[in-house]
């Protein structure tokens, strides 16, 4: 089974696979257990019967994550192909797609991200009602949190607007930014911190 990272095109069918799998091994597992443990002590009043049923805990877990998963599938080839031929191969443009984004209260898909200087632009074929500014305002506090400053983010709904976004950020001369390199990411270029941070607020 390929294993796509998150942030790149195909990664949420290819998780979904790896989580469906998981989680039938886990069940598996103490299955497995119980039947052990009936099958020597003639009885399901025994030790391994309670080591099932708390090994049966992580399972759930990854059950759980299967389930927020099901209903997404990862961006059709045709619509990945048209939003790489403006996002891809840009100098000093960093790109993620087909992510989750988390917060305490809502989830927000987001089809695709590109990231250039302060400029995070981020692709979204939810309606605008989604509560986007939400989202956009979210980002912005993490990163200030992580030290990255002055950053502007606009998520559109619109894919021609979007796209529009982009060839002008691809256009534009790279901004000359002050960045302290974070211990956490070593080597990173600021771009790359962004995309790895925003990465991490995303299931």
């Amino acid at each position: 089974m390929t294993k796509a990272p998150k942030g790149v095109h195909g990664y949420t069918d290819a998780h979904k696979k790896r989580q469906l799998l998981k989680t039938i091994l886990f069940f598996l597992l103490p299955a497995a257990i119980f039947l052990i443990g009936y099958l020597t002590t003639g009885t399901k009043k025994n030790y391994f019967t309670i080591i099932a049923v708390v090994g049966c805990l992580p399972a759930c877990k990854e059950l759980v994550n299967v389930l927020m998963f099901w209903k997404r599938v990862s961006i059709p080839d045709s619509l990945y192909r048209k939003l790489a031929a403006h996002m891809e191969g840009k100098e000093g443009m960093e790109t993620a797609y087909e992510l989750v984004l988390t917060t305490y209260e809502k989830s927000y898909p987001i089809t695709a991200l590109a990231v250039k200087g302060n400029e995070i632009a981020g692709y979204a074929g939810a309606a605008e009602t989604y509560g986007w500014k939400e989202a956009e305002k979210h980002i912005h506090k993490i990163l200030g949190q992580n030290g990255i400053s002055q950053t502007k983010v606009h998520i559109f709904t619109d894919l021609t607007q979007f796209l529009e976004c982009i060839d002008t950020l691809a256009a534009g001369k790279k901004e000359e930014i002050f960045f302290k390199p974070d211990e956490r990411y070593p080597g990173l270029s600021r771009e790359q911190v962004i995309r790895e941070i925003i990465l991490a607020l995303s299931i």
